[in-house]
């Protein structure tokens, strides 16, 4: 989407965008030329999320955390649009989670800058809620979006390069499968040149509203990003096939129905199967991580509290745990403060997101 000017029948002077958090298991593949690259599975929680307001103003300025990075993602989405200079806009973050933890905090941020920035300067409103019969109950100052929603925004911040989980699940929340592209030059350096090069999402599945996902981060911690997760791209070798299919296998043919069918027992031995799994290829880069050990301790920790659906999320020390219930979820927080661990994890309790990010007029 393209804007010269600034549309004159758009009064708008704030907004606030709120994102959920995503969690990813794992990739399904990566390094082979004959095989889509990256794809893979993921799911989005609503709580830790984004939460941040926009208001027209004569130049880019933020507060609060990750401020500087969310004028720079302002202003990619202004130069996107061609829009003119007089489209700025004064940013307040609110709420975020911790960046670079496996939450999937950049790619949230970077979409609700995109669809506030939108909102306010070229009047392109998201799906309304009560449009496509949401839960929740809209007004008319409340937007939610779709997948072509999302897909424009991520192309006009540059997301998208690798992992779309976090794209799909701006729109709509929710378990999702992404296939995967291919990859014509080097992953680490390919660019997003339209929607066409983003993985494609096969698999869309609300969770149960009763389930519960306990969202475990250590303290002090952080996963690889930036340079250094390009440079162990750069050196990992390629994914076996054999493990790529193995993985697919499980998506589809075990967590993905798990899920249909609303089976928690076979949801949560399908997640555990998979992250165990997806993280094998990496093993050689995560291994380097001061995290590694105590994460490989949680994870083993949790099967022992009797919690099967556990798994690191991307490079970590996000781990997720799946709960039937919110009791259940209580009760693990509890024997976690009891065990002593309460200084070392940040624990919060979640719910599997159904709704995706929403935009709201403030004025």
């Amino acid at each position: 989407m393209a804007s010269e000017k600034i549309s004159p029948r758009n009064k708008l002077t704030t907004v606030e965008v709120r994102t959920p958090a995503r969690l990813h298991l794992g990739m399904l593949s990566f390094g082979v030329p004959a095989v889509r690259s990256f794809g893979g599975v993921g799911v989005m929680v609503d709580r830790p999320g984004v939460q941040i307001r926009l208001k027209r103003a004569d130049q880019f300025v933020a507060r609060g955390p990750l401020a500087e990075r969310t004028i720079e993602f302002a202003k990619r989405a202004a130069r996107a649009w061609n829009l003119t200079e007089k489209a700025a806009c004064a940013i307040e973050v609110l709420a975020t989670p911790r960046a670079h933890v496996g939450l999937g905090s950049g790619t949230q941020m970077a979409l609700a800058v995109a669809a506030g920035m939108r909102r306010l300067f070229i009047s392109a409103d998201g799906a309304s809620a009560e449009e496509h019969g949401s839960e929740i109950h809209p007004t008319d100052n409340e937007w939610l979006f779709d997948t072509p929603d999302a897909l424009d925004l991520a192309k006009a911040v540059g997301r998208g390069r690798r992992s779309c989980v976090g794209v799909y699940g701006f729109s709509r929340g929710g378990l999702i499968i992404e296939a995967g592209r291919f990859v014509a030059a080097s992953p680490v350096d390919s660019g997003l040149a339209d929607t066409h090069d983003i993985s494609p999402m096969v698999a869309r599945v609300k969770l149960p509203s009763l389930w519960r996902c306990v969202v475990i981060v250590q303290r002090d911690s952080i996963g690889l990003h930036g340079e250094a997760e390009k440079a162990a791209f750069a050196t990992l070798p390629p994914v076996p096939v054999e493990i790529s299919a193995e993985l697919a296998r499980l998506a589809l043919m075990q967590l993905l129905p798990a899920a249909v069918e609303e089976n928690f027992v076979e949801f949560c031995d399908a997640v555990f199967r998979y992250g165990e799994l997806a993280g094998k290829p990496f093993e050689q880069e995560s291994a380097r991580l001061p995290h590694a050990v105590s994460t490989a301790q949680l994870i083993e920790l949790l099967g022992e509290l009797g919690i099967r659906g556990c798994a690191q999320s991307s490079w970590g020390p996000a781990v997720m745990a799946c709960c039937e219930s919110l009791e259940a979820a209580g009760e693990l927080i509890e024997k976690f403060a009891s065990l002593g661990l309460a200084q070392q994890y940040e624990m919060i309790i979640a719910r599997f997101d159904t709704q995706g990010a929403m935009l709201r007029v403030i004025d």
